[in-house]
């Protein structure tokens, strides 16, 4: 079959054969794999056709859904281009991709383990690949690697703290990753109660992120100072300083009360000593 000259993507701007009958295109509204429809109802099963857009004769893959028959084929070494060798050679690393593209079809990522130094609990999905999580009675946002790797930035990730194939994130060092989540992650945003906070948050901790952030993107999408208390823009962590503060008041009540209890004397009260007479004593 040949190389497609036309798309359901618009024009076609690059088209590579990758593989025989399989095309890595680009176009005008989006990109993929293309492979002929005979061919693709032979090589690929009957769960990965269902994740592609037949016209004519090709089947078209956006750029998301093609981690699926791109995990396929890699499997049958149908994938031959020079490039793309590492891909072929590993195909379990597109599989840890799919389960962030398509993980109706691979599956979802495994939830945060303990490890040999550090015990994991109180476990709290928000969606596929993050959590929140307490590390050793510290709460903590928990950011699969691979989700790291696809949508946070080298100084979200450089901020965090490893467990296993996880990221993990205190709650005083997490407005980076939330502020990037936040705009792909509906759950993460969700968990953002207060905007002004995390903005404050960024401009007070992150000074050198913000200027990076409003270098890179358009007015409308700049980071702007708020007047609002800092590290208080998620729920966890409101619940948090209510939590410390309930202890801080019972400390202080503890305190008041122990005040308030009378000092033992060191000796017995004054009445209570024996007074010899003004009379001398008789010997």
């Amino acid at each position: 079959m040949p190389q497609p000259e036309t798309s359901i993507w618009g024009t076609i701007l690059t088209c590579v054969e990758i593989g025989l009958h399989i095309y890595a295109m680009q176009a005008e509204r989006n990109n993929g794999l293309v492979l002929d429809a005979d061919y693709a109802k032979e090589a690929l099963s009957e769960e990965a056709l269902k994740w592609g857009d037949k016209q004519g004769e090709h089947i078209y893959f956006d750029d998301v859904k093609s981690v699926v028959p791109a995990y396929e084929l890699a499997q049958q070494g149908a994938i031959t281009h020079p490039e793309l060798s590492e891909l072929a050679e590993h195909p379990e690393k597109l599989a840890m991709e799919g389960k962030y593209f398509a993980p109706e079809y691979f599956g979802e990522f495994a939830p945060p383990q303990d490890t040999t130094w550090k015990s994991l609990s109180n476990l709290q999905a928000l969606c596929n690949g993050i959590y929140f999580v307490d590390r050793d009675s510290q709460p903590m946002l928990a950011v699969h690697q691979t989700i790291g790797e696809q949508v946070l930035s080298e100084m979200a990730v450089h901020v965090s703290s490893g467990q296993g194939e996880y990221l993990l994130y205190s709650l005083d060092r997490c407005a980076i990753p939330v502020f990037e989540l936040s705009a792909s992650h509906p759950a993460v945003l969700a968990q953002v109660v207060d905007e002004a906070s995390l903005l404050h948050t960024l401009c007070d901790d992150h000074p050198e992120y913000v200027g990076m952030h409003n270098l890179h993107t358009e007015e409308w999408g700049h980071i702007h100072d708020q007047p609002a208390p800092k590290s208080l823009f998620l729920q966890r962590q409101l619940d948090q300083a209510a939590n410390q503060e309930l202890q801080l008041l019972g400390q202080a009540e503890v305190y008041t009360h122990q005040e308030m209890i009378p000092t033992l004397q060191a000796r017995e009260a004054p009445e209570d000593f024996f007074e010899p007479a003004n009379e001398e004593m008789e010997w």
